[in-house]
């Protein structure tokens, strides 16, 4: 019996060996073309290989922060290679494979300027913000995959950015739900949350507004009185969760919909380093990627917090990650008002991002240069 299982063994070897041989790969870049035409490459593009005949899924991976993919163990045969991602064109070609493989670059169209950071939003979700390490990132989280269910919605019925945003606005309704997602906070009663549009500049932006529920809904130039806060209509609970949810809702411009500046203008907030690696993805070039690297990587521990000071005084500190300005700290003092808070900014305000704050590490992704 030993002797009839080394000779099936021998007997198999080729067959093996065979096998291993005729496995093969496929190689190539992906790069995307921006508006102006002008090239960059592409990094966590989706790559799939799929059989033609069968459907079955053969291999698949990322493209890495130089915009290139490598798909190894491939046998003989006729495949389909996909490449796609949110916000992008997809692309699609069939390959025969009986030897090695190396796809010319592969260029993909970004639908950058009708998205509003969703392909942001989407990559930081894919790389492990969801992962809840304090209620701060919770309820950050569940309000911001309610904005950006908004944003998509109010997309996909807008054609041409300025002509048709009004119109566009006036179809959304209930925008006042958006709120379920944070803690701590309500509308007062008798009123209800309502978005416009607002134009200046190079673009603009959607805006949140409150006003009575009886009054018609207005998309542009609403009746509020300048520098009046949609915090004066909230019930803000003053603990650490309420507050957190009110500041939410104070910064909301950052995240809402946007036109001309796209997802450059916007901000978004980080909870420990290791996020902030989002940033070289759209440096493009690996060598300024792994120097932002390195600087984020010498930093101490960031930590969002509330921190309750006294019966009507409280600061908050929050860590954000802006394409035009790099990592920023913000630190916040908040005072109550009433059965609401007001938030007062008080550290260096940038005009270009609507921010305040201190850069901890800057970084400009040079769309605009001061």
């Amino acid at each position: 019996m030993k002797h009839k299982i080394i000779t099936l063994l021998i007997i198999l070897l080729p067959i093996v060996a065979f096998a291993q041989e005729n496995l093969y790969s496929i190689k190539g870049c992906v790069v995307i073309r921006n508006s102006e035409n002008e090239s960059y490459p592409e990094p966590f593009m989706n790559v799939i290989v799929t059989d033609t005949t069968e459907k079955i899924h053969i291999g698949d991976c990322k493209t890495d922060f130089d915009g290139m993919y490598y798909i190894d163990s491939i046998p003989k045969g006729r495949y389909l290679l996909s490449v796609s991602a949110i916000g992008s064109e997809s692309y699609d070609t069939i390959l025969t494979i009986n030897s090695d493989y190396s796809i010319d670059t592969v260029k993909i169209y970004n639908r950058w300027y009708n998205i509003n950071g969703n392909r942001i939003w989407e990559r930081q979700l894919e790389i492990g913000v969801p992962d809840y390490a304090d209620i701060y990132r919770e309820i950050y989280i569940d309000y911001r995959t309610a904005v950006n269910d908004f944003n998509k919605t109010l997309d996909k019925k807008i054609q041409h950015p300025y002509k048709e945003l009004h119109n566009a606005l006036k179809r959304v309704r209930n925008i006042n739900t958006i709120l379920t997602h944070l803690r701590g906070v309500s509308l007062k009663a008798g009123y209800v949350l309502d978005v416009y549009y607002y134009y200046g500049g190079v673009g603009g932006g959607t805006h949140y507004y409150c006003h009575r529920t009886n009054e018609a809904k207005k998309c542009k130039n609403p009746p509020m009185i300048k520098g009046e806060n949609i915090l004066n209509y909230m019930n803000v609970e003053f603990t650490p969760e309420g507050i957190w949810s009110a500041f939410q809702l104070e910064i909301s411009n950052r995240y809402l919909y946007k036109f001309g500046t796209g997802y450059y203008s916007e901000s978004w907030l980080v909870f420990s380093i290791k996020d902030e690696i989002i940033s070289s993805f759209y440096v493009g070039r690996n060598k300024t990627a792994q120097e932002l690297k390195g600087k984020l990587e010498e930093l101490p521990p960031i930590k969002n917090k509330v921190e309750i000071i006294s019966d009507s005084t409280a600061e908050l500190t929050a860590y954000f990650w802006n394409n035009w300005l790099g990592l920023v700290e913000e630190k916040v003092q908040v005072k109550r008002e009433g059965t609401s808070v007001k938030f007062l900014f008080t550290q260096e305000k940038y005009d270009q991002t609507d921010m305040t704050g201190k850069v901890l590490v800057p970084y400009n992704c040079g769309v605009i240069i001061n």
